[in-house]
């Protein structure tokens, strides 16, 4: 599906639709032992060290990037650099 029919399916549909991440400038570039994300840095380690190979790692990188969003941590991946940004959950209504 191309990007204006998608943009025209979400307003159909109701919901907004952003041309671009709105949340692009958050992301920063990971290196070892960010010291922002202590419960996070092996997990990303694992998954740069999944990222750097082929085949059956995208299993792994994949299943990282899920552990990782339960510490509240974004991944974004650009030609094997990860990059990321925390999100804040919201409770519910």
């Amino acid at each position: 599906m191309d990007g204006d029919r998608l943009a025209d399916a979400f307003a159909e549909h109701g919901y907004a639709w952003a041309a671009a991440d709105p949340h692009e400038a958050e992301f920063r570039r990971w290196v070892p032992g960010t010291p922002e994300l202590p419960a996070a840095n092996a997990l990303l380690k694992a998954r740069q060290g999944a990222l750097e190979k082929s085949g059956p790692s995208d299993d792994d990188a994949r299943e990282l990037r899920a552990e990782l969003a339960l510490l509240g941590v974004v991944v974004r991946d650009e030609k094997r650099r990860q990059y990321w940004r925390t999100h804040r959950r919201s409770d519910p209504a």
